[in-house]
């Protein structure tokens, strides 16, 4: 048997021609937008709420209208039906177990092998190596099947197969044709051009994947930097507090200690002062129980002169101990300093563009942080930014994230009165794109302080548009020094065409009673081409 084989080393054949969700072979193999590809049926049961998303988590979304519309995977069923024909063919049976035919051959081992038993025995880390190949019959009948003794050398243009000279006479009568001769020569001549492309394509990713590398190391050694930087300012700052804290507790210490002796010593004085006291006490009595009238008057004035000496020894004690109490007072300086402490360094983001020619600037309105989701447009609201400039801001173009649903897109910018001064529509005529992808969206104007850009998409009767979004609040948020922006809504009247100078109504969500405002609006997926 004459056959032909396709190398597939290390690569199974199921993962080539079997769908990931229903993992058996492709049946009727439909292209997503995102270039995966499953079953029809298996695309279906995807959507079965009205909308599917892909498998694969790539943000593509696809609706149940547009399933029919979705490319057919040649190359895929077309691998699929060599594999049932070679395996309804005369081809040999598996040389393992001798029952089922064979689908593989291992050019190492020189055998051929059905898909359990290849899996039992080239599973292994031994046979990792081994060059495994799919078994395709290679016979090309030449001739007509319904003209057997006729061959084909022509080409049917309208049932785009060959035929012969006796089927251009019958059932394919008045069809138009061309001759394979001529038809190869066209071909070889589009294959050729088709190469060209291919190569010049290839050229650029070539350069462009250099130029990404080269971002990809800026990248990680800007973040190296910016770490090390936070790591040496939070330890200079904590270095520099702790240099403070040994200074205040080490001067407490030393005047505390100056107090406490001044104070320890007024209190050894009053306790040597309450002995003597209580001698004097005791003496005195004593001299009062005395018979000797004598004694008594020689001592009266010893004793009373003593007594009185004591006395006034006490009396100065009475006065008291004068010392100092420290107290650790920062006034109203510690709210301003745990709120610069808490703002300390805050992060901005940059945003660059970087193809196979250049890298350049870019700015983005987007929030930087939290999870990424969709927000349909129903037609009602426009969403975008309030700007708040220092300096007036040109921009080339405006990069939204959407799935469009071939749908239009309106870019709408309005001055600080909340009139219309700038508008811009594009058609994206693609029913395909439904993955949430940034379009740009070409625009030239100079953006003055408090103007707006809001984004809409007019709804259609087949499907609605997307847009993606994080959460946001009302609060104003910095882009960087020169750039801040506001989440803002505005409100649109699907009916009615909005022309310049036209007041529109934007949403002062910030306003709201509390039972109508929303804590958190969409800051949508926005970039400026600056």
């Amino acid at each position: 048997m004459a056959s032909s084989t396709t190398t597939i080393s290390g690569i199974t054949v199921e993962n080539l021609v079997k769908c990931a969700i229903c993992l058996d072979f492709y049946n009727d193999p439909r292209y997503l937008p995102c270039s995966h590809t499953f079953c029809y049926q298996c695309i279906e049961k995807l959507c079965t709420e009205g909308i599917g998303k892909c498998p694969m988590r790539d943000n593509t979304f696809i609706r149940r209208s547009m399933i029919n519309n979705l490319p057919v995977n040649r190359i895929a069923k077309d691998l699929v039906e060599c594999i049932y024909k070679s395996s309804s063919s005369s081809q040999t049976k598996c040389d393992h177990c001798k029952k089922i035919l064979s689908e593989f051959i291992c050019e190492t081992c020189s055998k051929n092998f059905c898909t359990i038993c290849l899996k039992l025995e080239h599973d292994i880390n031994q046979f990792k190596t081994h060059s495994i190949n799919i078994i395709i019959n290679g016979n090309f009948n030449q001739f007509c099947p319904e003209h057997i003794e006729e061959k084909q050398k022509y080409w049917c243009n309208r049932c785009q197969i060959p035929v012969c000279s006796d089927c251009l006479l019958f059932k394919h009568k008045h069809h138009l044709f061309i001759t394979l001769d001529n038809i190869s020569q066209t071909m070889k001549i589009q294959l050729h051009s088709s190469a060209q492309q291919l190569n010049s394509t290839k050229e650029i990713l070539e350069k462009l994947n250099k130029k990404t590398t080269e971002v990809y190391h800026t990248h990680y050694q800007t973040h190296i930097k910016i770490k090390n930087r936070i790591e040496q300012t939070i330890n200079q700052l904590q270095a520099l507090l702790e240099e403070r804290k040994k200074y205040l507790i080490s001067t407490v210490t030393k005047n505390d200690a100056v107090q406490q002796e001044i104070i320890q010593t007024q209190k050894s004085n009053i306790e040597d002062h309450l002995k003597a006291i209580l001698i004097r006490e005791l003496f005195t009595k004593q001299i009062l129980k005395t018979e000797d009238l004598f004694q008594l008057v020689k001592m009266k004035n010893d004793v009373i002169n003593y007594n009185q000496l004591i006395q006034e020894q006490c009396d100065q004690l009475m006065y008291g101990c004068i010392f100092d109490l420290q107290h650790f007072t920062i006034d109203s300086n510690l709210s301003r300093i745990q709120r610069t402490l808490e703002d300390l360094g805050s992060l901005s983001t940059e945003t660059f563009l970087t193809n196979s020619v250049d890298i350049r600037p870019l700015l983005k309105l987007s929030e930087s942080y939290g999870e990424e989701k969709y927000q349909e447009f129903q037609g009602i609201y426009a969403y975008g930014y309030r700007l708040h400039l220092s300096v007036p801001l040109t921009i080339n173009a405006i990069l939204v994230k959407v799935a469009s649903f071939n749908s239009d897109l309106t870019i709408y910018i309005l001055d600080h009165s909340d009139v219309l001064v700038q508008k811009e529509t594009i058609k994206t005529s693609d029913k395909h794109l439904t993955t949430l992808t940034w379009i740009t969206i070409p625009i030239t104007f100079q953006l003055q302080h408090n103007y707006y850009i809001f984004v809409w998409a007019q709804p259609n009767a087949e499907s609605l548009s997307s847009i993606a979004y994080r959460d946001s609040t009302h609060n104003l948020r910095q882009i960087n020094q020169h750039v801040s922006v506001r989440s803002k809504r505005a409100q649109i009247n699907k009916l009615t065409n909005i022309d310049i100078n036209t007041k529109i109504n934007v949403l002062y969500d910030a306003f709201l009673f509390d039972d109508e405002r929303n804590p958190t609006v969409p800051a949508i997926e926005m970039i400026l081409d600056i």
